[in-house]
This record gives C-alpha cells, structure tokens and sequence, in this order.
C-alpha cells in the first residue's frame, strides 16, 4: 500500500503543476526557472517540460516559455557569481546542509574545467557542481562580470530551449497524458532520461580529461 500511496501523491503534484499552468503559465515558468537555478531539490525542469506541452497544444507561445525560463535562471546565477566574489567556502558549507548531504559533499574536481573559461560559464548553468566549484575558479583568475553574463546568458538560453523543448516534442499528449497515470510515467521518464544524460555526458567528460 505504501508504494502505491506514494505513487498516488506523485501524480496528484504532477497534476497540480500542470493545473497551475492553467491560471498562471508564464508566472510560472518564470519563478520556476528562477529557484530551480538555486540548486536546491525544485521540479523546476518538470515545469520548463509541461510549458513546451502546454505551448504546443496552441495555449502560449513557446517562444516566451524559452525566454522567461532563461531570464529566471539568469538572474538567478547572477547572485552566485556575486557570492563567488567573496569566496564559496560557506556556501558550500550552505548548500550540503540545505541538501542534507554530508560536510563536504562537494569536491574539487571541477577547478580543471575552470581553464575553459565559456565552457565553464555555460555547464555552470547546467551543473550546480560547477557554479560552487569552477565559477569562483574562474573569478579568482579575473572573469569580470560582463563575460559572465555573457557567457551565462548563452548557457541559460540553451539551457531553457533544451527543456521546453523537450515538452514541445510530447505536444498535444501533454494534455492525454493528464489524465492517465502511465501517460505521466512516459512523460516522467522522458524528463528523467533529459536530466540523466547531462551528468553521465559530464562524467564522461571528467574521465576522458583525466587519461
């Protein structure tokens, strides 16, 4: 029963953030971007998702959905690049505590990626492990912030298409796979092998740098 009843609450958050839309889609979205670019535990991705699907059924402009998306996640990374100014050590120390993970749970493996100063900028925007460890890198070797912004602006824009884009492909199904649960399973799944990707391609990433 527990399984089940977990399952239940799963779909009732899910049809409670395309419900949302409803009312207030590009508020939404906006806001959405905006705190999952905090790094904290946020659907914010899922909500990028349901707006590309939302905007292919004819219901908003996709176009807008892409924007506000990367407008809310680049104000966000702003204020990390203004606590990388002033060192990440604490922040850090924050992030492990507001995610329940163990002192530390960050290591210093990404400073490598911090000589490929866009790059860097740009998987920053993916990558909350970067924007703690290779953006202060990069600011303790001079990138002031107009290259930042630039740079980031690059990344936050991809990065939003990328979503959005993904829920512009399921199109009209969004609205079928409201009303079952294994179309939100396919749906679920498909964000979850978007999300999956990222990490394993930067690992690899990691790895291949290493030999």
């Amino acid at each position: 029963m527990a399984p089940r009843l977990h399952f239940v609450r799963m779909m009732d958050v899910f049809r409670s953030l395309f419900d949302a839309f409803v009312a207030h889609a590009y508020l939404v979205v906006f806001v959405g971007a905006l705190v999952d670019a905090t790094g904290l535990p946020f659907p914010g991705r899922i909500l990028l998702v349901a707006a590309g699907a939302y905007a292919a059924a004819g219901h908003a402009s996709v176009t807008a959905f892409i924007a506000l998306g990367a407008l809310g996640a680049l104000l966000t990374d702003q204020v990390w690049f203004w606590t990388a100014t002033r060192g990440s050590a604490w922040l850090i120390r924050v992030y492990c505590r507001l995610t329940r993970r163990p002192p530390g749970c960050v290591d210093g493996s990404m400073t490598g990626l911090a000589r490929y100063e866009p790059l860097a900028v740009i998987l920053g925007r993916f990558f909350t492990v970067v924007r703690l460890v290779a953006w202060p890198v990069l600011v303790r070797k001079g990138l002031g912030w107009p290259r930042f912004l630039a740079f980031d602006a690059i990344g936050a824009l991809v990065w939003s298409a990328i979503w959005v884009g993904l829920g512009w492909i399921v199109g009209d199904q969004w609205q079928e796979a409201a009303q079952s649960a294994s179309g939100w399973l396919v749906l679920a799944g498909a964000v979850f092998a978007v999300g999956l990707a990222g990490p394993l391609a930067l690992r690899a990433w990691r790895r291949r740098g290493a030999h």
